[in-house]
């Protein structure tokens, strides 16, 4: 077990102990927080990582994913020369070496904390983070995390960021319950009053993020998913009305990607790193 710089123990105990394992076949965190199939939700997913692939850039490029668990990007791993997933979790990097084993190109697992990465400054092309670095609980663990994946890309590379959006304009609940966790003084009192989560989600605001990244290269932020995976349960295609929200969630998204950065829940941050950009 690696040693923690800034990374939470809290996150890294839940997935050892219970999300990369498997319940009746499946992981635990796929039941927790997976997307239901459906034929929107399906050609969504799809468009979704078509715009991931468009956002890498060049052909065949050494790729680092940062916090992949248990269900690395494998349409990613397969685009790439050679594939580097990293996770603290050593139960996450087991299911993930099974995944990339089927996708036929190089690859290897790293056990490391991201906000500490055992990796020469500039060693990829692209870097890329799903949905983990909000998982971090403090802001410093957030920025090292950031720091260390931009120190790694080389100059001229990407780094491809899908992170949290706290204040979705299209979801008031959502927005609402965010404002009031980052108030001074209201968070706390509602922190120890709610169930606790099954793991720390500090997902911070998009200007933050920018400012955070800004100082490596030119920053790109889009929106990735107009919903949020409680939205998905909540509103099957099933039904008719189900059905028109979600072509709905679709044009969004299709049509409308930037502001769909600030109406939805997930945005996907593109960094360009400069030619002449001084590693350091």
């Amino acid at each position: 077990m690696v040693e923690l710089r800034e990374g939470t123990a809290a996150t890294r105990d839940f997935y050892n102990l219970k999300g990369w394992r498997r319940r009746d076949g499946m992981l635990t965190d796929t039941h927790l927080f997976g997307w239901r199939a459906g034929p929107i939700c399906d050609s969504l997913d799809v468009q979704r990582k078509e715009r991931v692939l468009r956002a890498v850039g060049q052909p065949n490029p050494r790729i680092a994913e940062l916090g992949c668990g248990g269900t690395p990007a494998t349409f990613l791993a397969q685009t790439a020369a050679e594939y580097t997933a990293v996770d603290f979790s050593s139960v996450g990097l087991a299911e993930a070496a099974v995944a990339l084993r089927n996708t036929g190109t190089p690859f290897r697992v790293v056990e490391a904390d991201i906000t500490s990465l055992p990796f020469q400054t500039g060693a990829f092309d692209v870097v890329y983070s799903a949905q983990a670095i909000y998982h971090i609980d403090t802001i410093k663990g957030q920025s090292e995390a950031f720091r260390e994946a931009m120190r790694i890309v080389r100059p001229g590379g990407r780094a491809i960021f899908i992170m949290g959006n706290p204040f979705p304009l299209l979801f008031p609940l959502r927005l609402m319950r965010r404002v009031l966790a980052m108030t001074p003084f209201i968070g706390t009192v509602l922190n120890r009053l709610r169930a606790k989560p099954p793991l720390p989600y500090l997902p911070m605001p998009l200007g933050w993020m920018r400012a955070e990244l800004e100082q490596w290269g030119a920053v790109e932020i889009t929106g990735h998913a107009v919903p949020s995976v409680d939205f998905d349960r909540l509103v099957p295609e099933t039904s008719v009305l189900g059905r028109a929200i979600w072509r709905g969630v679709r044009r969004l998204e299709t049509h409308h990607a930037k502001l769909g950065a600030r109406l939805g829940c997930y945005v996907l941050i593109v960094v360009h790193k400069p030619e002449n950009r001084a590693v350091s």
